[in-house]
Parts: C-alpha cells; sequence; structure tokens
C-alpha cells in the first residue's frame, strides 16, 4: 500500500516507468514454469540435452571387448530418445558409479552394488531396469577352488586354513557386488576375519579370478556364476577344472541406472526401451546369455544394501 500511496503522490515519469517494470517482471515470474511440479525443470543441466552419455564397467577382460559388446546396445537406446550417443567404458567398478553420481555420465550399466553405493550418495540416480541372464534377472556370487582341491566346502577352507598353513584367498575389486560384498558379507555372518585366517589379497578383475586360481596363483577367488560362463565360451578357462564350494543367495541382477536430473521424458523412453527388447533382439544387442530387461524401481536392490550394511559400508537407517 506504500507503494500505490507514492505513485499517487508523485505520478511522474519515472514512477510510471518504475511500475511498468515491476508490473512487466511480476507477470514473467508467474507465467514461468512451476518447478516443484516439474522436476525435469528444476535443474538447468536437465534442458538442451545435445547427446546422451553413457557408461559400462569393466565386465569384459579387456575395453576393446567391452566396447565391442556393449555399443550397439547403448546405440539403440539413444536411438529411442533421438540423441546422439556418448559411450565411456571405464576400467573398475567404483569410477563408473562416481561418474553417475557427479553427472558425468546420464546412464549407466551398473553392478548392483556400484548402483546401491551411487544411490546411498546421491539418492537422486534412479534404478530403471535390470537385465535378464537366461531369462533370470538374478545371479550368483561364487567362490571357487582347483577342482582337486583338499577342501569342498567354504566351512572346511577355513578350518584348513586356520589349523595350517594359510590358504591365499583373493576377493576382487572392492566396488565389485559378487566378488567382494557378497563374499564379505558371507565371512561376517560366519564370524570369520578372512584377513586373518587367509593370506589375503583383494583389488583382482574378475578376469583374473579364475585364472589366477588355476594357475596356482591362489587357492581360492571369488567370482560371479555369469563371468564363468563367459570365460569358458571364450576359451579361457574350462569350468570342469574348477569347483564352486560357496554359492550365494539370488542376487539382483545388474541395473541400467540414471543421473538424478535427467528430464522424465527421457527416462520413460529409456526404460520402455529396455522393456522392449525381446530375446531375439537381445541376441544382436547384449552380450552372449542375456535376454532382454524387467523393470525396475530398484526396490529389488535391498539384498545388496543389506550385505553393504552388515560390512560397515553403509549406514544403518
Amino acid at each position: 500500500m506504500l507503494k500505490k500511496s507514492r505513485f499517487v503522490q508523485n505520478f511522474s515519469l519515472k514512477s510510471l516507468i518504475f511500475a511498468f517494470v515491476t508490473c512487466f517482471l511480476v507477470v514473467a515470474c508467474q507465467s514461468s514454469p512451476n518447478t516443484t511440479n516439474s522436476g525435469n525443470l528444476a535443474n538447468p543441466e536437465t534442458d538442451q540435452i545435445s547427446e546422451i552419455k553413457f557408461g559400462v564397467g569393466p565386465y569384459f577382460p579387456t575395453p576393446n571387448e567391452n566396447r565391442e559388446q556393449f555399443d550397439p546396445f547403448f546405440e539403440r537406446l539413444a536411438a529411442a530418445v533421438d540423441l546422439p550417443a556418448d559411450i565411456t567404458v571405464t576400467e573398475d567398478w567404483v569410477g563408473i558409479s562416481e561418474a553417475l553420481r557427479s553427472r558425468t555420465l546420464d546412464v549407466a550399466w551398473l553392478g548392483p552394488w556400484g548402483y546401491v553405493l551411487a544411490n546411498h550418495n546421491e539418492p537422486s540416480i534412479e534404478a530403471i531396469a535390470t537385465v535378464k541372464y537366461k531369462e533370470n534377472p538374478v545371479y550368483y556370487s561364487v567362490l571357487m577352488a582347483r577342482a582337486d582341491a583338499p577342501f569342498d566346502t567354504l566351512e572346511e577352507a577355513i578350518a584348513q586354513s586356520q589349523n595350517g598353513e594359510q590358504l591365499r584367498l583373493s576377493l576382487a575389486d572392492v566396488g565389485s557386488t559378487s566378488g567382494w560384498l557378497i563374499p564379505t558379507a558371507e565371512f561376517e555372518r560366519l564370524g570369520v576375519n578372512p584377513k586373518a585366517v587367509f593370506d589375503y589379497n583383494e583389488g583382482a578383475s574378475h578376469a583374473a579370478q579364475a585364472i589366477a586360481v588355476l594357475s596356482d596363483q591362489v587357492d581360492i577367488a571369488s567370482d560371479y556364476d555369469r563371468n564363468l560362463d563367459v570365460l569358458e565360451s571364450t576359451g579361457r578357462i574350462n569350468k570342469s577344472d574348477l569347483k564352486i564350494i560357496w554359492k550365494s543367495d539370488p542376487l539382483p541382477n545388474d541395473p541400467i541406472a540414471v543421473r538424478g536430473g535427467l528430464p522424465d521424458e527421457i527416462k520413460a523412453k529409456l526404460q520402455q526401451a529396455l522393456a522392449e527388447i525381446s530375446p531375439e533382439e537381445a541376441q544382436e544387442l547384449l552380450p552372449e546369455n542375456y535376454t532382454g530387461f524387467v523393470v525396475s524401481d530398484g526396490k529389488n536392490y535391498e539384498p545388496i544394501q543389506n550385505a553393504g550394511k552388515s560390512v560397515g559400508k553403509l549406514e544403518e537407517e
């Protein structure tokens, strides 16, 4: 009311100009989109996307093999949103989730643990689909030894290592679900400190684990069942030379996850494109034995979250 009084009392050209500008700004503000109802406009970084940036972790022994296996798939997703694809292949599991969290990437094919870590640190990161392997959306973590090893179960291996010369145990990259997190959670469940009981090492790539066992570099190594299939199909190992001494409960397969702030329209189109990939199309687009995707909202990764809490890597809520 004070401004109106001054306006009436001082009806000058300067006041008129001020009033006009003020009115223009108010109208402009009222006409702009409501950002609380349009989440994909809340962050200016989400606007005017000129390309879509994909990333994938080290699933195959070399970056070139990774690229050959995954490029067609990412190109297919990019076409679904009518954008050119920029594809990054990382050499470690932590790197791929960190790139998604920092928004260096828009979409990533993550390991389950990588997704859970990324989502824990940045809840805006969402899983939109889970891959199917031989038509199943689950897989297994394993601990393996040579077929002629003098123990057949993890409990027998622990007892042998405690009562004699320590067995050599190799766990994989600490960013790996099956290679580090799940075996570590199993040792925690058994009340065993693997670093005390075994001649312990961690950080190996999955591609090296079975080879290390077969070449007598280690006695026991972690891996996942899908990877052993890949190694055998590419002639790197013969699975009959190995034996599984421990196998996890079913674990959710790898998610396709998107960064926070990615426009809802793009997320919806990506999720639809993933769900529509048939087993026949998957043969052309995906690595061997991957047969498509099921829609996910991230809730199926709760077993991974629980394992992360049990080993102290995630805070209890």
